[in-house]
């Protein structure tokens, strides 16, 4: 029974990325979103009861060690697959919604393209595996994850299931941020050039008197 309760399991979410400029003109390709969402009811399939109805309360990550957590692609554990590392390049936090996550990705052909899969919408999903000892309630065909025991892994997928969790492509410097500070900029030249009007208009009325 231990056994089967402590298997590891596996749930969808989604992911947000974003891209910030390098000081020496390339990208710096970040991917951000909540792998793990609260208070959230989704339908997953589970082994032995079919469909079930489950929920993450807020005390699920409370004392969960988070400090070897990798971002990997379709749950692949191989070496070539690892596009992040928590406490290396890549950050997690708790608050009120979930489980926060961003990694800066590694240089690597692998990283640019699941970016590109992101940013065109083509994949949009996160999972994440974890070993949870709370069990389905066999009458009502739920269960309320009271506690993830370990985490180990987040993955990019094609398939999630927390649909709620949205995954968006995000530029640092997009064309609405641009046009705002153009505007600000205009503000402030328009702004100085009042202000230049009114002292010469001061000045010429000290003359006049």
């Amino acid at each position: 029974m231990e056994q089967v309760n402590k298997r590891s399991e596996y749930r969808p979410c989604k992911i947000e990325t974003r891209v910030d400029e390098k000081q020496e003109g390339g990208k710096k390709l970040v991917l951000r979103g909540y792998p793990i969402l609260f208070n959230t009811e989704t339908n997953i399939y589970d082994f032995w009861y079919g469909e079930v109805r489950e929920t993450i309360l807020p005390t699920a990550l409370n004392g969960t060690d988070l400090t070897d957590v990798y971002l990997i692609t379709g749950h692949n554990i191989e070496p070539d697959k690892v596009l992040g590392r928590n406490n290396v390049n890549m950050r997690m936090e708790v608050d009120d919604t979930g489980l926060f996550f961003e990694c800066q990705l590694p240089n690597t052909q692998l990283a640019r393209d699941i970016y590109n899969l992101i940013e065109e919408g083509i994949v949009d999903g996160m999972s994440f595996g974890f070993t949870c000892s709370d069990e389905v309630n066999e009458t009502t065909k739920t269960r309320t994850i009271t506690h993830i025991d370990e985490l180990f892994e987040v993955t990019i997928t094609p398939f999630p299931a927390y649909k709620e969790a949205s995954v968006i492509v995000q530029k640092q410097r997009t064309q609405e941020e641009k046009e705002r500070q153009a505007k600000e900029q205009e503000e402030a030249q328009a702004q100085e050039q009042a202000e230049k009007e009114q002292k010469i208009k001061n000045l010429e009325e000290l003359l006049n008197d």
